[in-house]
């Protein structure tokens, strides 16, 4: 029986060219299901680092401010000035990537590699992050430029969008807020999930996220607070412009 090109598995090429309604309507989920959850995971996670390294974010917060300033928010042209936040973000994904390094593998048979026996039916998990004849510091948080989306036919697709993303959400974050946490009652040092202790601090599954932690974003001045609202404002008439409705919270 001769199938239609538009119910063809894997398909959904028009004869003109162009790619069919319900295989746009696939690819546009595809790109929201991949992308928001690994997204999300690894922005918590930059927080929760953050949190716990307070000089780090101190730097971080020097560096932004000497180039965005107190005017305006960092917008995407300002990442060719700001490779400290750049390095930390992908510092982030070093130590905690939100598929915790993928799925394992089994080698179908036993293989050497460069004089090492791997056996047949073994799991095969490639946790070079974590690896301190490499990186010197293992566990510990240092910002730095490290490769992480992989690469051949294993890429991650959604880099650019990602990276973009990472970018312009965290770059404000840091511009406009101080991140307070709760402090002990009795030893006065601040409340701090142990990001060490996985078990403790993240969720299992195949995607890993920060379990709840308190922090508290405190706008760092007046005038970022005012330049955040007028932001939100305009943010608001364009999704009212799109026919979309506005945020009522």
């Amino acid at each position: 029986m001769e199938v239609g090109i538009e119910e063809a598995p894997g398909r959904g090429v028009l004869p003109n060219g162009y790619l069919s309604d319900k295989l746009l309507a696939y690819n546009a989920g595809t790109v929201l299901e991949a992308g928001s959850d690994t997204t999300a995971s690894t922005m918590q996670s930059f927080i929760l680092f953050m949190i716990s390294h307070p000089h780090v974010l101190k730097k971080l917060r020097e560096e932004i401010d000497s180039v965005v300033g107190n005017e305006r928010m960092p917008e995407f042209e300002d990442q060719e000035n700001l490779p400290y936040l750049v390095a930390c973000i992908k510092e982030t994904l070093r130590r905690r990537p939100p598929a915790v390094m993928g799925i394992p593998h089994s080698s179908d048979s036993d293989d050497i590699y460069e004089g090492y026996l791997i056996p047949k039916k073994s799991s095969q998990r490639f946790m070079e992050n974590e690896n301190k004849s490499t990186w010197g510091s293992g566990p510990d948080f240092k910002g730095r430029d490290h490769f992480v989306f992989g690469w051949g036919r294993r890429f991650c697709l959604g880099q650019n969008i990602a990276q973009a993303s990472f970018f312009i959400v965290l770059s404000r974050i840091v511009w406009a807020f101080d991140l307070q946490t709760p402090s002990d009652p009795k030893t006065g040092k601040p409340v701090v999930p142990d990001i060490n202790n996985e078990q403790a601090t993240y969720t299992d599954g195949f995607l890993s996220f920060p379990k709840t932690f308190p922090v508290a974003f405190i706008p760092r001045s007046e005038k970022k607070a005012q330049i955040i609202r007028k932001a939100f404002e305009e943010a608001q008439d364009q999704w009212e412009y799109l026919g979309l409705e506005k945020d009522s919270r």
